[in-house]
């Protein structure tokens, strides 16, 4: 079952594994609480399944280290 991730600006969901790291490290990081903890937690969890971008979620809070 794929991660999906809802994009502003955009009818429909996206699956997070067709996003780059990049942008789901900014939907992850996003400060101005426009996204869903759904969506954020969708990104975080496919980084984590990447294994990138590690170091500045746990430097950010979003993730512990283990």
């Amino acid at each position: 079952m794929p991660i999906i991730i809802s994009i502003p600006k955009r009818s429909l969901r996206t699956d997070a594994s067709d996003l780059s790291s990049r942008k789901l490290l900014d939907i992850a990081s996003d400060k101005r609480q426009t996204r869903s903890d759904i969506d954020i937690t969708s990104a975080i969890v496919e980084l984590k399944t990447r294994r990138h971008y590690l170091k500045e979620l746990v430097d950010q809070g979003l993730l512990n280290e283990g």
